[in-house]
């Protein structure tokens, strides 16, 4: 703080984060089914994910186990089980092709499971 380096660190790291967002973001509307909206937080390093309404996040967090990735749930953040549509992402690492892969992973397994609630199996 002496040094005067905090000012522009911050600058750094807040533009970084910005970017690991709208790339995260682009996984998203690339990934995952039509309809599905994310926050654009200004202040924290997860997002919101809202799926279409009925569909359930625990069976996608089931169906994930099975392939290595775990999905954060939006129903244990409410006290009465709701947002079971809803997922919370973390971007605050750095984006990896890795990164990139699990959230294919999420996406497309979301994607197919919308797909067979909806009597499209073959979408």
């Amino acid at each position: 703080l002496k040094n005067g380096h905090f000012e522009p660190h911050l600058r750094k790291m807040r533009t970084q984060y910005q970017r690991n967002r709208d790339l995260m973001l682009g996984w998203i509307s690339r990934y995952f089914p039509p309809g599905t909206r994310a926050s654009r937080p200004q202040g924290s390093f997860m997002l919101w994910l809202e799926l279409p309404e009925g569909f359930d996040s625990l069976r996608l967090n089931r169906a994930l186990l099975e392939q290595g990735v775990q999905v954060a749930v939006g129903s244990i953040f409410s006290a009465s089980g709701k947002y079971r549509n809803c997922l919370r992402m973390n971007y605050a690492a750095k984006p990896t092709l890795q990164i990139e892969e699990a959230v294919r992973k999420v996406g497309e397994t979301a994607s197919k499971l919308w797909a067979q609630a909806a009597g499209h199996a073959d979408s």
